[in-house]
């Protein structure tokens, strides 16, 4: 529980990235960390925490820089613990762009994408599911923060993006809607 605790209280959002790598292994702590609850409780955390409907959430990755993965936007799929490549290509650029010109998406290792598609949402759960599925990605954003600060890795949430052209740039699906984007790599000493 102590290292709980020393990782809560240094969790801070990272304000610049070196631009350099991040290894497949750490991106691969990074996602289990977030996406497998079973390993919570050697962290002091819940075993089963309460979301709403992870269900209707869903990851994708834009990866400018991991050793041992090439570039492009993938789709993870956390109950088989798969990165699918769904686009070929770096995307720096387009995340500097797509981040509102932030360098928090350019300098970035990787870039997590939260979608949903609302239509689907409101049919299983009524209007106010958009509140939840907002709920829903900012707690899966939370423990991806937590396992950063504790790998000594750099974290960022950006809520302010360019929705529409976040699904046509990286290759998501139209009736995907973004609902939050976690920005991921080495910080740069402050």
């Amino acid at each position: 529980m102590q290292a709980l605790e020393n990782t809560i209280f240094r969790r801070r959002s990272t304000r610049s990235y070196t631009g350099a790598n991040l290894t497949l292994d750490e991106l691969k702590a990074l996602l289990d960390f977030t996406y497998q609850p079973q390993h919570y409780i050697d962290s002091g955390l819940d075993a089963s925490p309460d979301y709403f409907d992870l269900s209707l959430i869903e990851t994708f990755i834009a990866v400018s820089g991991v050793d041992g993965l090439e570039e492009g936007c993938y789709y993870y799929a956390p109950l088989a613990q798969e990165l699918r490549q769904i686009r070929f290509k770096n995307f720096r650029e387009e995340l500097h762009y797509l981040c509102l010109g932030q360098e928090l998406g350019r300098d970035a290792a990787a870039v997590l994408f939260h979608t949903a598609d609302l239509k689907q949402a409101v049919a299983k759960h009524g209007d106010r599911v958009y509140r939840y599925l907002h709920m829903d990605a900012g707690h899966l954003g939370q423990r991806l923060n937590l396992a950063a600060i504790r790998l000594n890795l750099g974290v960022s949430g950006i809520g302010g993006f360019f929705d529409n052209q976040v699904n046509e740039v990286l290759g998501i699906p139209a009736d995907e809607a973004v609902l939050y984007i976690t920005t991921m790599g080495r910080p740069r000493s402050q």
